[in-house]
């Protein structure tokens, strides 16, 4: 292991991959600073883009963007007192009034330092934990598999909003959208309304671009404004030794909690910052101060976001499942290059794999670098007026969704996939269960099928011991409500003394 790690970071030396890597982080801090850019959003944008390049430097620069976009949302969470995204919000409660109270450049310098180690630690732990989890998945068979793909997706629809309803919903239109074209098993057509366009299926990479971008675009041109933001001066970046010394303890906390969460299904980062703001609240001897532009506040946020965000690829790169919107527009792109994220990828790409683990590791080498001296540059990409940044995000979209392909076709889904997106948001219904739904729908169904050729058909047998815990973790979310409502029934029901007879 530790052999292919050093070959991982010997394959980084390349130059011009460094290049590449500095400009994607960039990107990503700028598309993660833009109020409603979330970073799902600038990965799905970016991923038809990078298919010129070999599947490691094509996912390294999605990764990069990932990342960046990641820390981007601390800038003007803090300068103007908007998240950058929703996993930003609690950078909010503190960055910004340091920012009123002058100390906006050592607000940044404290976010850029805190993602530095949060992710860095995250992409350790990373390393560590991924041969052993990839090992005990490899003695697994397809009916416990199936039962982990159905169990991640009852935890996206759980976590993904509030209403368990709306997220089950999105989750089963992805599942339907997954079903469209040829049955893999068969080769029936299914759905295609005998549309030759419609046999290969729907075009992944339209529907991400038309869920994420499209939907916001038209938001943002609803209250669109011709004038820039202002902001606060950025001036002293680099916080003291003292001031470091102090919150290295928030620091590896929040790594612990966003790491954890971040590799639970549909949790995402922005529960990770929530729960490590509260905690680092509790636990603090300042904690009168959080809320008014306490330092420790900060760490607690921008270090649990960076260490969910890298945690996120731990069931990624070893399950082969997605942590969140983002993680599943990144397997699409490995799916695109030709690789399954999974156990098997680590038994048959192990060098591949460890690549990616050294450039998660760079990539927030890259964030520290660029990021503190880039402060006062990248805060004032927020002065860019929207009406000229929408029709640009509007073009690259276009071009995104044509590139893959050169179908047209595909453009027209985007926009008709972005439509009804729109009107998804306005619902309220979460638009990113749809894309993961489409990418575990194909696993639990070849998983099934191969479950059901070992078991000769019979569905009975289809249910081991491991499976059957799993099953009953997953459908948790269906019969707990039921449960509430019986212990309810019985607290409330009255106790009558023993009469004497």
């Amino acid at each position: 292991m530790f052999e292919l790690l050093i070959q991982g970071f010997a394959s980084l030396l390349d130059p011009l991959l460094l290049l590449l890597l500095v400009g994607a982080v960039a990107i990503g801090i700028v598309v993660g600073a833009m109020p409603g850019i979330s970073p799902s959003l600038g990965v799905a944008i970016a991923s038809p883009l990078t298919f010129v390049f070999d599947p490691f430097t094509g996912i390294s620069c999605l990764l990069g963007i990932y990342i960046g976009a990641v820390f981007g949302g601390s800038i003007p969470a803090t300068v103007i007192g908007i998240p950058g995204s929703a996993m930003a919000v609690t950078t909010v409660f503190d960055g910004y009034p340091m920012g009123r109270k002058g100390k906006a450049g050592l607000a940044l310098g404290i976010s850029t330092i805190s993602s530095f180690i949060g992710g860095v630690l995250a992409s350790l732990i990373l390393i560590v934990l991924a041969y052993p989890i990839s090992q005990f998945a490899l003695s697994l068979g397809p009916r416990e598999y199936c039962a982990i793909a159905v169990l991640a997706l009852m935890a996206v629809a759980s976590l993904s909003g509030g209403s368990f309803l709306k997220g089950a919903i999105a989750c089963l239109l992805g599942l339907f959208l997954a079903t469209v074209g040829l049955d893999e098993i068969n080769g029936q057509p299914r759905f295609t309304l005998d549309i030759p366009y419609l046999m290969g299926g729907i075009p992944f990479i339209a529907v991400i671009i038309g869920l994420f971008a499209i939907p916001e675009i038209m938001q943002r041109f609803e209250r669109i404004s011709h004038r820039s933001q202002p902001i606060v001066q950025v001036s002293k970046v680099v916080p003291s030794w003292s001031l470091l010394r102090r919150l290295l303890p928030a620091q590896l906390r929040s790594t612990g909690i966003g790491t954890i969460v971040g590799a639970v299904p549909g949790a995402g980062a922005d529960v990770a910052s929530l729960i490590s703001y509260s905690q680092g609240r509790n636990l603090s001897k300042r904690r009168e101060r959080f809320g008014s532009g306490e330092p420790e506040g900060i760490a607690c946020s921008e270090a649990a976001n960076s260490a969910s965000g890298v945690g996120a690829l731990i069931p990624l790169l070893t399950l082969g499942l997605p942590g969140g919107a983002v993680t599943a527009v990144i397997i699409g792109s490995f799916m695109i290059h030709g690789l399954q994220p999974g156990p098997l990828l680590m038994r048959d790409h192990a060098p591949l794999v460890y690549q990616f683990f050294a450039t998660t590791v760079i990539v927030n080498f890259i964030v520290l670098l660029i990021g503190l001296p880039g402060a006062k540059l990248f805060a004032r990409a927020l002065q860019v007026k929207e009406s000229i940044l929408l029709p640009i995000i509007l073009l690259i979209c276009i071009i995104g969704a044509y590139a893959l392909r050169n179908n047209p076709w595909d453009i027209l889904v985007m926009l008709g996939v972005g439509v009804f997106g729109y009107y998804m948001a306005k619902a309220g219904i979460p638009r990113a269960p749809i894309v993961i739904g489409m990418t575990l729908g194909p696993i639990i169904e070849s998983e099934i099928a191969r479950g059901l050729l070992i078991t000769r058909g019979n569905y009975i047998d289809f249910i081991t011991p491991i499976s059957a815990v799993i099953w009953a973790i997953a459908l948790l979310p269906l019969y707990l409500p039921l449960l509430r409502y019986v212990f309810r029934r019985i607290r409330r029901r009255p106790h009558y003394r023993n009469q004497p007879s």
